[in-house]
């Protein structure tokens, strides 16, 4: 499956460290496209990127997986945004 533009530009800022909190990441990828690809309701989906710590473990996996980085990784980012 190719990766869209939206996740790869995204996986490019997770990378250089340039996303900040993780609300941002709507602004390169729209929720409307998070929700899709997530499975995921529109509500819910703004709602957990604006409070990282209403993000399941399944949705960090997904996102993850979206983005075409480790897991791990991105459970650091959530667990740091939460820590704050």
């Amino acid at each position: 499956m190719r990766q869209p533009n939206y996740y790869r530009v995204l996986k490019t800022a997770l990378d250089n460290g340039t996303l900040g909190p993780i609300r941002n990441i709507t602004r390169f990828v729209p929720v409307t496209v998070l929700t899709k690809d997530m499975r995921l309701n529109y509500n819910t989906v703004s709602k957990r990127l604006l409070d990282p710590g209403r993000l399941t473990a399944i949705d960090i996996m997904r996102l993850s997986k979206l983005v075409g980085v480790e897991p791990a990784a991105m459970f650091i980012l959530v667990i740091r945004e939460v820590g704050k």
